[in-house]
């Protein structure tokens, strides 16, 4: 097996408070953090403008998900070559009868000085993401704000654009999850979002999801496809490329028992594709697992990857909560189909997957050290709670201290930031399954 490339963090717990655009994921802003980030130079000079103009009783708020994450967006938005400022905050106290959003466009004049051009009230009290689009080649840019209010699952889109010393919202649309790809490969990103609906009654009428286009100051829906219907809950996407090269977007979704499961979304034959809701009685239970693990591009080559989970060898009549899973790791191919890229140990809380060996086949299982927390491979005889033979294990330390590790025969594998991963392997080598320190590198990622 060729080395795994390395070099990619998809998730560093279980738990939704991190992600590249979930629905439900913890607020950053800046009332919620210790200190508030330092500003730059520039945007130093963007924020005395903006309390000359507003005054100095905001709360600055950032976008939960997507690329732009500060209260601070610097682009050039007009067909004039310097940039623009938008920036977002909530006044400390309620000024007009407003509690929600502000939005805010500053822009330079001809000796370079800041100025706030023009203030809009935003449709929510948090900023879920921004986007910035010149779809069709245009100079001038649409700014996408999506928008949520908390406790509410439905956000708001709206669509802005700057023009002739103007700035005004062009557009408005409700959406669960937004989230934008070039999926038609025309070289701009298409936005997509999932919607959910209800009748007349307000009961649930099911999901779609749907591909936008922005022109002529205009939101225009190309087409909607169905989504899985027993999903209850979206709370991530991720945007890579499917195996002949196109991109797509994976969304996770919670289902119904409570996993999560993942619809992947691609533009083919002139309009949008989701073959998991197609094929669902297929497809979606090869997708579900537990929750924590999300879909990515874990070995970094750009294609992402969907895992699945499934009991580790000798846990089946173990309690849930003392359960460890083997991961797979499927890429989804033309003609509904799902296939096997990965199986391994992944290791939520350390942060990396260990790929098992073609030769450990099903012979190889894995339990927690309960005194150095440690997880250790074993060459499984048919009870976990046997002596089995060890093969491995892998240590998760900080810098400072993996030199005590080191000294006690561990071998660094690999690193991620002020992390040492190490691995031990016994001396006696009669044992066949025991990997050799090569093996166990090329098999081995930082996820």
């Amino acid at each position: 097996m060729k080395r795994i490339a390395r070099g990619f963090a998809l998730i560093v717990s279980a738990a939704l408070t991190m992600g590249l655009c979930s629905c439900t994921l913890t607020s950053f802003s800046a009332e919620g953090a210790l200190t508030a980030p330092k500003l730059s130079e520039q945007q130093s000079k963007i924020h005395k403008a903006l309390i000359n103009s507003v005054g100095g009783n905001i709360t600055l708020k950032y976008p939960r998900n997507g690329e732009n994450r500060s209260a601070y967006v610097i682009a050039n938005i007009d067909d004039e070559p310097e940039n623009e400022a938008l920036v977002f905050y909530q006044y400390s106290s309620v000024i007009n009868g407003s509690e929600g959003i502000r939005l805010n466009l500053l822009d330079t004049d001809d000796e370079g000085n800041w100025h706030s051009v023009k203030e809009l009230a935003g449709a929510g009290t948090d900023v879920d993401r921004v986007m910035i689009s010149y779809e069709g080649g245009s100079k001038t840019a649409n700014i996408v704000v999506g928008y949520q209010n908390i406790g509410i699952s439905d956000k708001t889109l709206e669509i802005y654009r700057y023009h002739s010393g103007s700035f005004d919202r062009i557009g408005s649309e409700s959406y669960t999850l937004l989230e934008a790809a070039d999926l038609d490969g025309d070289g701009y990103k298409n936005f997509i979002t999932v919607k959910s609906s209800v009748d007349e009654n307000g009961s649930p009428s099911g999901t779609t999801a749907a591909l936008l286009r922005l022109g002529n100051d205009e939101i225009n829906t190309e087409n909607t496809i169905t989504m899985c219907d027993n999903t209850v809950d979206y709370v991530r996407s991720t945007v890579g490329r499917l195996e002949d090269n196109s991109y797509g977007v994976y969304i996770d979704g919670i289902n119904s028992k409570g996993e999560l499961q993942t619809e992947v979304l691609f533009y083919r034959y002139g309009a949008l594709q989701n073959p998991v809701a197609q094929r669902q009685s297929k497809l979606a239970p090869q997708t579900s697992r537990l929750p924590g693990y999300y879909c990515g591009d874990i070995d970094g080559d750009g294609v992402v990857e969907i895992p699945h989970t499934s009991v580790m060898k000798g846990y089946e009549t173990i309690a849930p909560e003392d359960k460890l899973y083997r991961t797979e790791w499927r890429v989804y191919k033309d003609f509904y189909e799902l296939k096997q890229k990965y199986s391994g140990f992944y290791s939520l809380s350390d942060g990396y997957f260990m790929n098992f060996l073609s030769r450990w086949g099903d012979d190889v299982t894995v339990k927690k050290d309960s005194l150095t927390g440690e997880y250790v491979f074993y060459r499984y005889t048919g009870d976990i709670s046997s002596d089995m033979t060890e093969l491995m294990r892998v240590a998760v330390q900080s810098k400072s201290d993996s030199q005590k590790l080191l000294n006690d025969g561990y071998e660094l594998i690999d690193e991620k930031g002020q992390l040492d991963f190490l691995v031990k392997l016994p001396t006696d080598k009669r044992e066949a399954l025991i990997p050799t320190l090569d093996e166990v590198k090329n098999s081995f990622l930082i996820v």
